[in-house]
């Protein structure tokens, strides 16, 4: 017997009543909490794993054209998802973040 996709499975879940807002200027954005989401799949999936990769020993790459980025790995029933995101400031822009360089 088959066992239900992941994605499927997690992807049906309602989340409604744990949406969180923000507002960037005239945009207001939706989202899940990362800690939430996880817990929701550890609940499902206990072995799930995630991973920051690093650089050098630093969580983000930089670049001058692309600016800082984190590279991410979900690994749930032993297929693993990886993904690059931006690393945002307070208001979702990847410029005016200064101070950090490698």
């Amino acid at each position: 017997m088959a066992t239900e996709n992941p994605f499927v499975k997690l992807f049906a879940i309602d989340f409604k009543d744990h949406l969180e807002v923000k507002k960037s200027g005239n945009t207001e954005l939706k989202y899940v909490s990362w800690a939430y989401a996880w817990a929701e799949v550890k609940k499902l999936y206990p072995a799930a794993s995630y991973e920051v990769k690093k650089f050098n020993g630093l969580p983000y790459v930089y670049d001058p054209i692309t600016g800082f980025m984190v590279y991410t790995s979900v690994t749930i029933e032993g297929v693993s998802h990886e993904m690059w995101l931006p690393v945002l400031d307070g208001a979702n822009n990847t410029r005016g973040l200064s101070g950090i360089h490698q």
